[in-house]
């Protein structure tokens, strides 16, 4: 499908906006490209009655969260609400909704994981005012009278297009997109389905506390659907909006050209607080790296694999062209960072015997690979039973969905003091404040994934003074080239953000550690 274009109501042409301004309260009027001029019709502004809005647990609307449902309210609901992960994004466009019921029925689509999660804080907010229905299957029969539809991204595209004729017959009047860079790609499937579904919908609000994670490219799929009039053609947004670089092979997309002027230009829509500036009384993360041997058990199964790396990078890869060579070098890179995170286990278990036993604080810890997982579980699950203390907890990629959620809750409230996570699995959405301490035993490619897990512990709620994330790195090894690279980049992406002149792109740090790698191999292999 074309992306989303904008229509002029007069001429039936697809054109842009050029200005607008408000003529009343309920009136806003645009001139458009095409040289004609509309009226859009303005919802009433009523922010300031959220101060009054409470949750059945008894919780009310910080002062910041009452400013941005005013700023939901003047984009006319149609905005992007890029908050800082733990300031509470669902909750302001809940209680958009909660204040403008003329705007329901309203369909979420959120990651598969998080539609319980959404489910339970819709009746937080909305009490039995509001019924919901959860889609679980492409077969399932909706609930006609529902206010509330919650589907997964991965759904949309089973259901082979009569999805779009069920919003038109029940009249969807709002979309919320929550995890918008689920749909960074163009081209995939669910974007496209997401466009159809979107196209005639009056109201969308997009929901992500990390819009961008790679490259400013990733930003167009959400802009086009909520502001079609400004974000129409792809390679006009490239060309105005995205910076490039030379990876040695292509140009490829890199961070916002003129990020001032860009922030400048969406200000109407998109709306972005970090947590110093409307909660400073909200725990910084302090960040620490433990450095350890890689150890004799896999030194030389390291050492191999690394040989065989350079080797293929300076002549062995001849004849690959650039994506057989690039997936090569991804192969080889996972097999090191595999080998190394096996590595660290025995060194993490130390550390969890220390913890346990000199304080009272509960412990997470985040690993990547399924059998690192698994064995770290098993090996804590020792150690607890031999000084008779609850049992860990376990939340990996095969815990249901719906579950995910009640484990959290289990480890925040119950005696366990250690859980073990994946990191993907457990990187967004759920809420860890009862605990301050996490270790990462394997680093992430993209360090925004981990910045997702720290975010976990950084939420409304969170009594300790600070959270405390130690990464367990292994010398002289891809753990520690990587970790070089990323934090000399990590502070790049709130940079940009914030509309300051700085580029980042995972592509780019895989580029330099491919590039360290040489430089090492060619000093330890004396080559």
């Amino acid at each position: 499908m074309a992306f989303q274009t904008f229509n002029c109501p007069f001429c039936q042409k697809a054109t842009t906006s050029t200005s607008y301004f408000d003529v009343s309260a309920k009136e806003r009027l645009h001139s458009l490209a095409c040289g004609h001029s509309f009226c859009e019709t303005l919802i009433e502004k009523k922010a300031h009655e959220a101060e009054n809005i409470i949750s059945l647990d008894n919780h009310k609307l910080y002062p910041f969260q009452i400013k941005g449902v005013e700023f939901v309210e003047q984009s006319n609901v149609n905005c992007l609400i890029a908050d800082e992960m733990g300031l509470g994004k669902t909750i302001q466009a809940l209680a958009v909704l909660k204040l403008h019921k003329e705007l329901l029925p309203c369909a979420v689509i959120c990651k598969s994981a998080l539609k319980y999660q959404w489910a339970r804080e819709i009746y937080r907010w909305f009490d039995d005012d509001v019924m919901t229905d959860v889609i679980d299957k492409s077969n399932d029969i909706f609930l006609p009278r529902a206010e509330f539809y919650i589907f997964s991204f991965d759904i949309l595209r089973r259901f082979n297009g009569t999805l779009k004729e069920f919003f038109d017959k029940r009249g969807i009047k709002t979309v919320i997109i929550d995890e918008c860079q689920q749909i960074k790609s163009t081209v995939t499937q669910r974007t496209v389905e997401l466009r159809k579904l979107c196209k005639d919908i009056p109201h969308k609000m997009a929901l992500s506390g990390t819009p961008i994670k790679n490259n400013a490219a990733e930003y167009f799929s959400i802009l086009n659907i909520l502001k079609p009039e400004h974000f129409r053609q792809f390679n006009t947004f490239l060309w105005r909006w995205v910076d490039n670089y030379w990876d040695g092979y292509r140009y490829k997309a890199g961070g916002l050209k003129r990020p001032k002027e860009f922030h400048e230009f969406t200000k109407d829509f998109i709306i972005r607080r970090e947590r110093e500036e409307v909660m400073p009384e909200l725990p910084k993360c302090n960040r620490t790296f433990h450095y350890y041997d890689l150890g004799t058990k896999v030194q030389d199964a390291y050492n191999k694999q690394e040989k065989e790396l350079y080797d293929y990078m300076e002549s062995g890869s001849a004849g690959d062209d650039n994506f057989t060579k690039s997936s090569n070098i991804m192969a080889y890179l996972a097999r090191m960072r595999h080998l190394v995170g096996l590595s660290k286990l025995d060194n993490v278990l130390d550390f969890v015997a220390e913890f346990l036993g000199s304080t009272e604080r509960k412990l997470t810890i985040f690993a990547h690979h399924k059998d690192v997982q698994q064995i770290l579980f098993n090996k804590i699950s020792e150690f607890c039973r031999e000084v008779k203390i609850e049992l860990p907890l376990f939340l990996n990629a095969e815990v249901p969905n719906d579950k995910r959620f009640e484990l959290a809750e289990q480890f925040q409230t119950g005696n366990a003091r250690i859980l073990v996570a994946s990191q993907l699995a457990s990187g967004e959405g759920l809420n860890l404040q009862k605990c301050s301490d996490c270790i990462m035993l394997e680093r992430q490619w993209n360090p925004a994934n981990e910045e997702q897990c720290e975010a976990r512990f950084i939420r409304i709620g969170q009594e300790a003074s600070q959270v405390n994330a130690r990464y367990i790195i292994a010398l002289g090894t891809v753990d520690e080239y990587l970790t070089e690279i990323i934090e000399k980049k990590r502070e790049i992406f709130a940079q940009t953000m914030s509309g300051k002149d700085l580029v980042w792109d995972e592509n780019v740090i895989m580029n330099e550690l491919k590039q360290k790698l040489l430089e090492k191999g060619r000093e330890k292999w004396k080559l």
